[in-house]
Parts: C-alpha cells; structure tokens; sequence
C-alpha cells in the first residue's frame, strides 16, 4: 500500500492522508503503479463530461484540461516542453541534454504546448467519457513499454533513472497486453486497433529519442507519455 500511495503521490496532486517517507527502494517497488495512476487521473478528468450536461462542449473541455491539469500537477507537460527544446534544438547530444535540464522555456517548448492544448481541447469536445479515462492510463503506458526497450542517457542519476532502469522487454509486453485487454473490454475492436498504433508510435518515438541523445530521462519520458496521449485521442477521434 505505501508504494501505491508513494507513485500517487508523486505523480498526482491527490492527498494521501499521511505522509509516506520516500526511498529509492520504495519508489523502485511503486514503479508497477505508474501506468494505473493514470486511470485515476483520467476517471476524474472526465467527470465534467458527465456531470455538465447542460453547458457546451467547449465549456466541458475547458473543466476537463483544467481537472487534468490540477490532479497531475503537470509533471509531465514539464517534460513535454523541455523535450521539445532540447531535441528540436538541432545541437550535439549533450548540448541537447543541457537544454532540457534550464529552466526556462523556449519556443519550442511553447510550440509544443500550444499544440498539445489544442489537440487536447479539440478532442475532448468530440470524444466520449470513456476515452478521457483511457487516455492517461494509456499515455502512461506507452511510457513504460518504452522504458523496456531503452536505458538511462545521462552520466549522472535523475528522477528517471529507476523508471527506466526498472522496466525490461518482459515488463513492457506485460504492460502492452493489459493495455490490449483493457482497450477490447471498453472499446472493442476499435479500441486494439487504437491502442496498438499507439504503442507502435511510441516505440518509434522512443527510438527517436535514442538518435538524438542516446537513451531516455525524465523529460522524454514525459514527453512520450503526453505525446502518447494526445495520439491516442486523435487516433480515438478518426476512428469513432
């Protein structure tokens, strides 16, 4: 229970009614959890779908970014920005890792979230309750799976090291077919389809990434997971 409630912890803004002391070796056993917190988030997300039905789409979609933004804390669109500084930068590969350790900003980072709001917006004012629970939980997971196939770029440990370092080739088929099971249950065939593409473009990404810098860190593995989410919806959007 306590490395449950650590990966909630870290991942979301959700209290967890009592502090949970952190340790490499509790977060390294919490690491399982990573993909399910993202059925958390995404349940609560898209309460505004079903609880608003009075008001617009758009003002829907507006409560659903904001109820995502809230519960995550926007870690991983952290990431998302950082990354898209760095491997768009076109400099040599330990310059590219400098990028996405500053701080601040730039115009690629925007680029990259104006974008992803607007798919995020767009999509949820046209797509059921369902696929906005999915959409973390399937993010998350196309993370993971790369993790699998990937290791560390950076000399020095970060954040993601152990994410990375935990995950193996036998660890991620695990995720990918609870990820094929759960999109058949809810979604049907539509749904394997969708979720397989999704894992297919997120390992090509991956191997992007290792091109540019060699490996994975915390940032592009935020920025596969928020990439992953919004191809999934787009994808969801195509299809149904």
């Amino acid at each position: 229970m306590k490395a449950f409630l650590l990966m909630l912890s870290f991942f979301t803004r959700i209290p967890v009614g009592h502090k949970v002391a952190y340790s490499d070796a509790l977060y390294e056993r919490s690491i399982k959890y990573f993909p399910y917190i993202g059925l958390i988030i995404g349940v609560i997300s898209a309460l505004p779908l079903w609880l608003l039905n009075g008001t617009s789409q758009g003002i829907k979609s507006i409560f659903v970014i904001l109820f995502y933004l809230f519960l995550s804390g926007g870690i991983h669109l952290d990431g998302l920005a950082d990354a898209m500084d760095g491997l768009f930068s076109g400099r040599e590969k330990e310059r590219m890792l400098e990028i996405m350790k500053d701080s601040r900003i730039g115009s690629f980072g925007v680029i990259g979230l104006i974008l992803y709001f607007l798919v995020f917006y767009q999509c949820a004012s046209e797509l059921m309750p369902i696929f906005i629970v999915l959409m973390p939980f399937v993010g998350k997971s196309a993370a993971a799976f790369t993790a699998g196939y990937s290791h560390y770029a950076r000399v020095s440990p970060g954040m993601g090291t152990i994410l990375i370092d935990y995950h193996n080739p036998q660890t991620s088929i695990e995720i990918l077919l609870v990820n094929l099971v759960i999109a058949f249950i809810a979604l049907g065939i539509e749904g394997l389809i969708i979720v397989s593409v999704t894992f297919v473009f997120a390992f090509l990404l991956m191997k992007w990434i290792q091109g540019k810098i060699g490996g994975m860190t915390g940032d592009t593995v935020g920025f596969v997971v928020e990439v992953c989410q919004m191809i999934f919806l787009l994808l969801s959007v195509i299809v149904y």
